[in-house]
């Protein structure tokens, strides 16, 4: 077996030192290949019998492997396409040679993120692959984790969302005076504030006014103002309008009032409560009636007065508020009396204190009850005539508000000092919208910008992790499939338990190094040559044998 050994053993040498060249020339072919992994060939000996005890040698020769590096890390390529994706870390984008998933799907792996969108919509590699991800709501929740399917854009959408809330973040200037709308007694019918048809009106007669733009059911923009007028020290009344053209009913060019309610504020100018923060708009055009929701900020909340009947003296009490009082919560009787002192009595007939020297004054005045902390501002036309009004003039309510959120009540509407100040206005609503733009963030979320300024997550990227990445099989297309050397993949969340981060506008280049692949085919060819030299020899040694007579 000696030459005939060493000739096999050198054969084999041939084919694996040619198969290590092929190995090089695939490498140095793909270095500009995107995604693509060099693999390098690696020799194992092969041994065979050497007799009894060991005392023959027969040459066994070489046998060649391909090691494929499907786990390195290949460095990143700037790109200015959003749909350029890169991996940063163990994973694999997973494709499907169909649309719509089915039994009959083939899934396929790559590193080459080179996606695109088609004519309908999906989002496919240049080998014309499908992108899988996960559908999600607005807010990147996952819907369904069983259930990857093609990331599809062309169908997507916003439809409209009515508006149901609207925050107000605004300063009203605590050195404004009363509002003139408030001396006289023509503008007002009923309890002062809950009219403020003037303001409605001619919007320029209120202390401060704040626009802002609505949508109703069907996306359509609706335009409101928010007047808001002092009526008392530390209370304001506020007035939601807009153009009757908007109202069901209303006339175009004439304002519609929509609703109205109160703010109490604290002596240090944070909001105590607001009142009546939920309004229904019954728009016009047969477009469903909008409930809204006045968000004035978190409020401190505490002992206020949270009802009052219509009183007596018609409509010059301009408030009824509290200071700090242990009175217990609870309904009370005003009395004026013709002596003109005003009375505060329980439920129980009880004369709990009493405001003696009320005058005529041509100015707004205010009556405390220092001992009860019931505070009545009254309007400047209030007549002090004995008999004037009847002895019992109104009933109040005392009740306890609860703190909202935090209860700093400085985080909405406030009063300061300071000039009159719109911080923000906020609304939920939007009109209807399609795609302009897609961004895929490092998480894997694909989030979509729609034509009406909105902004919502849309998919989330299946990442595929294997056991063995090395035993995946190369196909055609820079894609690999699954062998049962690689394992089944699992499908994780980027950046989740080591598995890759997605990085957008960027691609994973070739993880070729020409220089090393030159050094390894000289030592490829050096080998091959050997190998021949050898078989050369061998041949000439069996020459010379067959020549022996």
């Amino acid at each position: 077996m000696g030459l005939f050994g060493a000739l096999t053993a050198s054969v084999s040498g041939l084919s694996g030192q040619g198969e290590a060249i092929s190995v090089i020339s695939d490498n140095l072919s793909n270095t500009n290949t995107i995604g693509f992994k060099s693999s390098r060939a690696l020799f194992a000996q092969l041994v065979t019998s050497s007799g009894v005890g060991g005392t023959q040698f027969n040459a066994g020769g070489v046998d060649s492997i391909v090691q494929r590096g499907q786990d390195t890390q290949g460095s990143l390529i700037s790109s200015t396409k959003t749909t350029d994706l890169a991996l940063s870390g163990n994973g694999f984008f997973r494709v499907s040679d169909t649309q719509e998933i089915d039994t009959d799907t083939a899934f396929f792996f790559t590193r080459a993120g080179s996606f695109s969108e088609d004519k309908e919509g999906f989002l496919v590699s240049p080998s014309g692959h499908y992108l899988q991800g996960w559908r999600t709501d607005s807010d990147g929740t996952i819907q369904n984790l069983q259930t990857p399917e093609s990331v599809e854009l062309q169908s997507v959408g916003v439809s409209a969302q009515a508006s149901t809330s609207i925050e107000l973040g605004i300063n009203l200037t605590s050195t404004t005076s009363i509002n003139s709308v408030y001396d006289t007694t023509a503008a007002l019918t009923g309890s002062a504030g809950n009219n403020l048809e003037s303001i409605v009106t001619t919007p320029a007669g209120a202390d401060f006014l704040s626009d802002v733009r609505v949508f109703d059911a069907q996306g359509g923009a609706r335009d409101v103002t928010i007047g808001f007028t002092k009526r008392a020290a530390n209370f304001w009344d506020w007035t939601m309008f807009t153009d009757g053209s908007n109202i069901e009913g209303g006339t175009t060019g004439t304002n519609t009032r929509i609703g109205n309610g109160t703010l109490r504020f604290n002596q240090d100018g944070s909001l105590l409560n607001a009142t009546g923060t939920s309004l229904t708009a019954d728009w016009s055009g047969g477009v469903a009636d909008g409930s809204l929701t006045m968000d004035f900020g978190e409020f401190s909340g505490g002992q206020i007065v949270t009802a009052e009947t219509t009183f007596g003296f018609d409509d010059h009490v301009l408030d009824v508020g509290i200071e700090s009082t242990t009175l217990t919560n609870g309904t009370y009787d005003l009395i004026f009396n013709a002596d003109s002192s005003l009375q505060l009595v329980d439920s129980g007939a009880n004369v709990l204190e009493t405001v003696t020297g009320i005058a005529d004054t041509s100015t707004t005045r205010e009556v405390l009850f220092s001992t009860s902390g019931v505070r009545i501002t009254l309007g400047p036309n209030f007549d002090v005539t004995p008999g004037a009004y009847p002895n019992t003039v109104g009933d109040i309510t005392i009740g306890t508000q609860a703190a909202s959120g935090d209860g700093s009540g400085t985080d909405g509407v406030i009063q300061f000092a300071a000039s009159f100040n719109t911080s923000f206005v906020n609304q939920d609503g939007f009109g209807s919208g399609t795609l302009s733009a897609i961004n895929v963030d490092e998480e894997g979320f694909i989030s979509g910008t729609f034509t009406n300024g909105e902004t919502k997550k849309l998919f989330k990227l299946n990442i595929a992790v294997f056991q063995n990445a090395a035993g995946l099989e190369p196909v055609s297309g820079s894609l690999y499939r699954v062998t049962d050397f690689s394992g089944q993949p699992l499908l994780k969340e980027a950046g989740v338990g080591g598995t890759a981060t997605v990085i957008s506008g960027a691609l994973e280049g070739s993880t070729v190094d020409i220089a090393n692949e030159f050094s390894q085919m000289i030592v490829a060819q050096r080998g091959f040559q050997a190998s021949s030299t050898v078989i050369s020899t061998v041949d000439q040694m069996l020459n010379e044998l067959l020549q022996l007579r």
